[in-house]
């Protein structure tokens, strides 16, 4: 088994395949890797798409905790000037502060 060679090995099988075999041997690795470009750099452009329609602000978050519970956080002041969209507790009673965020529900 010292006498191995790899190389010689896998170009000995190449040329014993027959000329279709090797014509796709010498197109397939190429178009592979171009279509792999391709694919990349769409999904880059893509995503690059995507977040620059998103210039505004963050205004609400949705969490889910523990005990499956909602909570509705608000990451602007809530004044008379701001009213928030969704205003799970009418009542205002477990607005809690959180730095900036309100914690609604």
């Amino acid at each position: 088994m010292d006498t191995y060679n790899f190389w010689q090995d896998f170009f000995d099988t190449y040329q014993s395949l027959s000329d279709w075999l090797k014509v796709l041997w010498l197109i397939v690795p190429p178009a592979f890797v171009l279509g792999l470009v391709a694919l990349t750099l769409r999904f880059r452009l893509a995503g690059r798409r995507m977040n620059s329609g998103l210039d505004g602000e963050l205004v609400y978050s949705i969490r889910r905790d523990a005990q499956n519970r909602i909570h509705i956080l608000s990451h602007m002041p809530l004044g008379d000037g701001n009213p928030p969209l969704l205003l799970a507790d009418p009542a205002g009673g477990d607005k809690a502060e959180h730095g900036r965020e309100q914690h609604i529900a």
